[in-house]
Protein backbone atom coordinates (compact mmCIF):
# COMPACT_ATOMS: atom_id res chain seq x y z
CA UNK A 1 0.00 0.00 0.00
CA UNK A 2 2.70 2.21 0.72
CA UNK A 3 4.14 1.37 -2.74
CA UNK A 4 1.14 2.37 -4.32
CA UNK A 5 0.99 5.48 -2.21
CA UNK A 6 4.32 6.73 -3.10
CA UNK A 7 3.92 5.80 -6.67
CA UNK A 8 0.85 8.01 -6.71
CA UNK A 9 2.06 10.85 -5.26
CA UNK A 10 5.28 10.38 -7.53
CA UNK A 11 3.27 10.13 -10.59
CA UNK A 12 1.40 13.64 -9.21
CA UNK A 13 4.87 15.62 -8.58
CA UNK A 14 6.17 14.68 -11.79
CA UNK A 15 2.70 15.46 -13.48
CA UNK A 16 2.13 18.96 -11.61
CA UNK A 17 6.63 19.62 -12.69
CA UNK A 18 5.82 19.04 -16.06
CA UNK A 19 2.84 21.46 -15.95
CA UNK A 20 4.87 24.23 -14.50
CA UNK A 21 7.48 23.65 -17.02
CA UNK A 22 5.01 23.40 -19.95
CA UNK A 23 3.87 26.97 -18.24
CA UNK A 24 6.95 28.80 -18.13
CA UNK A 25 7.60 27.62 -21.68
CA UNK A 26 4.82 29.04 -22.98
CA UNK A 27 5.48 32.06 -20.78
CA UNK A 28 8.85 32.47 -22.00
CA UNK A 29 8.37 31.94 -25.14
CA UNK A 30 4.76 34.61 -25.12
CA UNK A 31 7.24 37.04 -23.32
CA UNK A 32 10.03 36.74 -26.00
CA UNK A 33 8.08 37.28 -29.07
CA UNK A 34 6.81 40.40 -26.70
CA UNK A 35 10.49 41.61 -26.48
CA UNK A 36 11.06 40.70 -30.21
CA UNK A 37 8.50 43.05 -30.95
CA UNK A 38 9.52 45.46 -28.51
CA UNK A 39 13.18 45.10 -29.78
CA UNK A 40 12.03 45.53 -33.39
CA UNK A 41 9.90 48.83 -32.78
CA UNK A 42 13.11 50.34 -31.01
CA UNK A 43 15.23 49.80 -33.91
CA UNK A 44 12.72 50.74 -36.15
CA UNK A 45 12.12 54.37 -34.21
CA UNK A 46 16.31 54.67 -34.06
CA UNK A 47 16.31 54.08 -37.69
CA UNK A 48 13.61 56.65 -38.20
CA UNK A 49 15.36 59.63 -36.18
CA UNK A 50 18.80 58.77 -37.90
CA UNK A 51 17.25 58.95 -41.88
CA UNK A 52 15.07 61.79 -40.37
CA UNK A 53 18.65 63.27 -39.05
CA UNK A 54 20.09 62.65 -41.66
CA UNK A 55 18.14 64.67 -44.22
CA UNK A 56 18.20 67.49 -41.90
CA UNK A 57 21.90 67.72 -41.91
CA UNK A 58 21.53 67.32 -46.23
CA UNK A 59 19.12 70.03 -46.03
CA UNK A 60 21.25 72.64 -43.89
CA UNK A 61 24.36 71.60 -46.22
CA UNK A 62 22.67 72.39 -48.91
CA UNK A 63 21.16 75.31 -47.98
CA UNK A 64 24.88 76.48 -47.01
CA UNK A 65 26.03 74.92 -50.40
CA UNK A 66 23.52 77.64 -52.09
CA UNK A 67 24.41 80.29 -49.55
CA UNK A 68 28.34 79.88 -50.36
CA UNK A 69 27.34 79.78 -54.12
CA UNK A 70 25.39 82.88 -53.82
CA UNK A 71 27.30 85.22 -51.81
CA UNK A 72 30.61 84.32 -52.77
CA UNK A 73 30.48 83.63 -56.28
CA UNK A 74 28.11 86.09 -57.22
CA UNK A 75 29.82 86.35 -60.89
CA UNK A 76 29.54 82.56 -61.64
CA UNK A 77 26.84 81.57 -64.03
CA UNK A 78 24.24 78.20 -63.22
CA UNK A 79 26.02 75.25 -63.55
CA UNK A 80 29.41 76.74 -62.32
CA UNK A 81 27.72 77.30 -59.10
CA UNK A 82 26.09 74.30 -59.06
CA UNK A 83 29.35 72.44 -59.04
CA UNK A 84 30.81 74.83 -56.20
CA UNK A 85 27.60 73.83 -54.27
CA UNK A 86 27.83 70.44 -54.84
CA UNK A 87 31.74 70.21 -54.15
CA UNK A 88 30.82 72.70 -50.78
CA UNK A 89 28.14 70.54 -49.89
CA UNK A 90 30.01 67.00 -50.51
CA UNK A 91 33.28 68.29 -48.60
CA UNK A 92 30.80 69.06 -45.73
CA UNK A 93 28.80 65.70 -45.34
CA UNK A 94 32.10 63.84 -45.50
CA UNK A 95 33.64 65.81 -42.61
CA UNK A 96 30.05 65.12 -40.83
CA UNK A 97 31.03 61.53 -41.86
CA UNK A 98 27.91 61.41 -43.84
CA UNK A 99 28.09 59.54 -47.00
CA UNK A 100 25.59 60.47 -49.46
CA UNK A 101 25.39 59.98 -53.51
CA UNK A 102 25.94 63.16 -55.41
CA UNK A 103 22.54 63.37 -57.42
CA UNK A 104 20.75 63.28 -53.92
CA UNK A 105 22.73 66.30 -52.50
CA UNK A 106 22.32 67.75 -55.89
CA UNK A 107 18.67 67.44 -55.99
CA UNK A 108 18.49 69.10 -52.26
CA UNK A 109 20.73 71.51 -53.35
CA UNK A 110 18.50 72.44 -56.38
CA UNK A 111 14.92 72.27 -53.95
CA UNK A 112 17.36 75.14 -51.67
CA UNK A 113 18.01 77.13 -54.84
CA UNK A 114 14.31 77.21 -55.69
CA UNK A 115 12.98 77.84 -52.32
CA UNK A 116 15.77 80.57 -51.26
CA UNK A 117 15.54 82.05 -55.03
CA UNK A 118 12.31 83.08 -53.79
CA UNK A 119 13.32 85.73 -51.15
CA UNK A 120 13.95 89.23 -52.42
CA UNK A 121 17.38 89.54 -53.72
CA UNK A 122 17.55 93.27 -52.32
CA UNK A 123 16.48 92.09 -48.67
CA UNK A 124 19.96 89.63 -49.25
CA UNK A 125 22.09 93.00 -50.76
CA UNK A 126 20.89 94.95 -48.03
CA UNK A 127 22.57 92.43 -45.13
CA UNK A 128 25.99 93.66 -44.90
CA UNK A 129 27.33 90.27 -43.16
CA UNK A 130 27.32 86.82 -44.49
CA UNK A 131 26.13 85.18 -41.35
CA UNK A 132 23.03 87.41 -41.56
CA UNK A 133 22.34 86.39 -45.13
CA UNK A 134 22.97 83.02 -44.18
CA UNK A 135 20.16 83.85 -40.99
CA UNK A 136 17.59 85.35 -43.14
CA UNK A 137 17.94 82.62 -45.31
CA UNK A 138 17.01 80.25 -42.32
CA UNK A 139 14.31 81.98 -41.39
CA UNK A 140 12.59 82.13 -44.59
CA UNK A 141 12.94 78.79 -44.94
CA UNK A 142 11.89 77.75 -42.00
CA UNK A 143 9.01 80.06 -42.75
CA UNK A 144 8.39 78.07 -46.21
CA UNK A 145 8.86 74.81 -44.56
CA UNK A 146 6.43 75.51 -41.20
CA UNK A 147 3.61 76.61 -44.21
Amino acid sequence: MNEIIQSTVTNILISVACLLAVMLFVFLVKEWRQLGAWIAARKAAAEAKSAESIQNALWSVAQEAYAKAEAALGELAGPDKMDIALNYALKRLRALGITVNADEIRAKIQEAWVKLDKIPKQQAVSVASKEVVAEVIKEEIDKAVQQ
